[in-house]
């Protein structure tokens, strides 16, 4: 399992099994950067609190082969490469 930030884990399995857990921060809709206060508009967010979220990729991975963003948008990207299969089409008789 690979902690991304403080508040979020992320763990890929070989079979494609992804487990992502994490806290929906309190937020309120101001947030104030030194003299300068900014009003959030959400058209949907979750409650605050812990959440969980599993889902499967369409076939393996090597989960050695991942690489997380947690982008400044607030979205996780996330990339993970298939295993390396051997060419068994041109193998010598």
């Amino acid at each position: 399992m690979l902690t991304l930030t403080g508040n979020l884990k992320c763990e890929i399995q070989r079979d494609g099994r992804v487990h992502i857990e994490g806290v929906v921060p309190n937020v309120q809709g101001l947030l104030k950067s030194s003299s300068t206060i900014y009003q959030m508009k959400f058209q949907q967010r979750n409650p605050p609190g812990p959440f969980t979220i599993s889902f499967n990729l369409p076939g393996p991975v090597d989960p050695r082969l991942f690489s997380p963003n947690f982008r400044s948008d607030g979205i996780l990207e996330v990339v993970v490469m298939r295993p390396k299969t051997q060419d068994t089409n041109n193998s010598s008789r």
